[in-house]
């Protein structure tokens, strides 16, 4: 029986005409977004993977990372079970989008080469000092 490796993709690897520079992240974003922005695009550009056109592959997922904290700060504030129109208790809304958003986070990460296993595929060690973000 042999293994598949369907669906699983390489990590990214250095190229030609890699972004040198952290761009500034869009103005119009949530913080929480920026932040994320702030954490990776560093470790992203010293690792030169990134050309002009796939900035928005690193947009969409710092933009998850907003849309989980989001989703977490509206359970938080209120219950994570809370009362429909009928008084029904059902489980807060905001846990769809937190789902979503966790897979769509997940997916950028592996397309970006931000997960462990991503990583390894690329024969990147952890004890590595040039990776040193860790998700």
């Amino acid at each position: 029986m042999s293994h598949h490796t369907r669906g699983r993709k390489a990590a990214p690897q250095p190229i030609a005409d890699a972004v040198r520079k952290v761009p500034p992240a869009p103005k119009h974003w949530p913080v929480a977004a920026k932040k994320e922005w702030k954490r990776v695009m560093p470790v992203l550009v010293e690792r030169r993977v990134l050309s002009q056109g796939d900035l928005h592959a690193a947009e969409r997922f710092c933009e998850a990372a907003a849309d989980i904290a989001a989703a977490r700060a509206a359970i938080s504030e209120s219950k994570e079970y809370i009362e429909n129109a009928r008084g029904e208790l059902k489980r807060h809304p905001a846990f769809a989008t937190l789902r979503e958003a966790t897979a769509e986070s997940r997916r950028w990460a592996a397309e970006l080469g931000l997960t462990p296993a991503a990583r390894s595929r690329a024969g990147v060690h952890e004890d590595d000092e040039d990776n040193p973000l860790d998700l």
